[in-house]
């Protein structure tokens, strides 16, 4: 009588802890305990004999046959459960509930139309959106709290794959009146924001380290920063004050009249970054859940697509 072959939940723990480079944090991903998630690695590799961890530097590094087991492991996880949903979905129309997470910049613009538009087409789907900033939002993918989640490109952890939905620029807002040399919708250089009172997110948002890099770069010195983690805080401070701020346009485009804030796409050298879907690599999105990811792709572009004169302006600016 032939050996039983892998067992599944020791897939699921090995992959867990090379993921998470932690038992005890793989444990609380995976509902289980520290104990039970060691020695399930163990037995898979005592099953296949061979180690398939190796602790370097406080870190665990994967053997070759680690490397081959994690890599399979993903593929295997993945297709069982897109068994699962193959067969759920024959049994009729699109529903179930879809948990999915979003970064400020896209929830201003983006939100309302793409879900009304999703809930027309798929009423019997239940909805759950958390909105957060990209490092929280795809610690919540990784946990399996959300199926999916649209942050900006970057450091994907690893566990997690990336798919490219569209291209934004950052702009820099004020106050209508605001810098009166450069016009509403005219490009700007990025030696405009020399000598100005700036909001910036936190540096644990990949935004902000991307605007100190290019401050740097280009010797731009501003006479004051206010760290704020608020994107709809920030756009009132800076409607209402002489703070100005550099946000993604996509989060401006309610702005596009100028009768509050002033808008001006950076250029010079212009600033821009991807958004992306992000998920769990080894777990396929339900039915529902790609579906959602797709209308919420289509309506980022349509926001997108609006800058587009301001975009080619700003090239040749």
């Amino acid at each position: 009588m032939p050996a039983p072959g892998i067992n599944i939940r020791a897939l699921q723990a090995f992959i867990a802890v090379y993921e998470e480079q932690s038992f005890s944090r793989a444990a609380v991903r995976e509902n289980a305990t520290q104990s039970g998630m060691s020695t399930q690695v163990k037995n898979l590799e005592i099953k296949l004999g061979s180690p398939l961890l190796v602790r370097e530097r406080k870190r665990f590094n994967l053997t070759p046959a680690g490397q081959i087991v994690y890599q399979e492991g993903q593929k295997i996880l993945k297709a069982l459960v897109a068994t699962e949903i193959s067969v759920r979905d024959m049994k009729g129309a699109v529903s179930g509930l879809v948990r999915f997470g979003m970064i400020p910049s896209l929830t201003r613009s983006v939100v309302t139309p793409a879900l009304q538009q999703f809930k027309e087409e798929f009423p019997r789907v239940e909805l759950s959106l958390l909105e957060e900033y990209s490092f929280s939002l795809m610690r919540r993918v990784l946990d399996g709290e959300l199926d999916f989640a649209v942050v900006p490109s970057g450091d994907i952890p690893v566990g997690l794959t990336a798919r490219f939905i569209g291209r934004d620029r950052e702009m820099l807002v004020g106050a209508a009146g605001s810098l009166p040399d450069w016009p509403h919708l005219t490009p700007v250089p990025l030696r405009a924001l020399d000598g100005l009172r700036l909001i910036v997110p936190s540096r644990l948002n990949i935004r902000r380290r991307r605007l100190d890099t290019a401050l740097a770069a280009h010797g731009v010195h501003v006479a004051e920063m206010l760290e704020m983690d608020g994107m709809l805080g920030t756009l009132e401070m800076v409607g209402g004050s002489t703070w100005m701020a550099v946000l993604p346009s996509a989060i401006c485009h309610p702005d596009r009249d100028g009768a509050v804030r002033k808008l001006n796409v950076i250029a010079d050298p212009p600033m821009s970054f991807d958004y992306v879907v992000v998920e769990k690599a080894e777990t396929p999105l339900s039915r529902a859940a790609h579906l959602l990811a797709d209308h919420i792709a289509e309506h980022t572009n349509l926001v997108l697509d609006d800058w587009a004169d301001l975009h080619s302006a700003a090239a040749i600016g």
